[in-house]
Order: structure tokens, then C-alpha cells, then sequence
């Protein structure tokens, strides 16, 4: 497989439980930016895997 070759660490699952990771990344990520929305909406930091940052108030991402 070719993602094997890109990272020999990653993990490789069927499709239902790929559906159900996926669920639950979207779920999480729907916790943490609700928040954002309204007159009253904080402002976020988010942190990606190689440590690039990006704050975000209405889902327009700032660097």
C-alpha cells in the first residue's frame, strides 16, 4: 500500500470503522468550535501536527 510507504506507522482500518473514526474527529471538532459562533463567539488557537498555528473566530482561519 501506498500509505504505508508515506508513514510505515499508520494504521490501516476497514471501511465501517474508518466511517466511525471519522464520525467521531467531526463530533470532536464540532465540541471545540461551537463555541466560536455568535456575538459572544471566543476566538481559537488551533495547533496543527507539525506546529503551525492558526487562530479562528467564525471558521475563517488567521496565521
Amino acid at each position: 500500500m501506498s500509505l504505508r510507504v508515506l508513514n510505515p506507522n499508520a494504521e490501516v482500518l476497514n471501511k465501517s470503522a474508518a466511517l466511525h473514526m471519522n464520525i467521531n474527529a467531526a463530533k470532536g471538532l464540532q465540541d471545540v468550535l461551537k463555541s466560536n459562533l455568535g456575538p459572544k463567539g471566543t476566538i481559537k488557537m488551533l495547533v496543527g501536527g507539525s506546529g503551525d498555528i492558526k487562530l479562528t473566530k467564525d471558521g475563517n482561519t488567521h496565521s
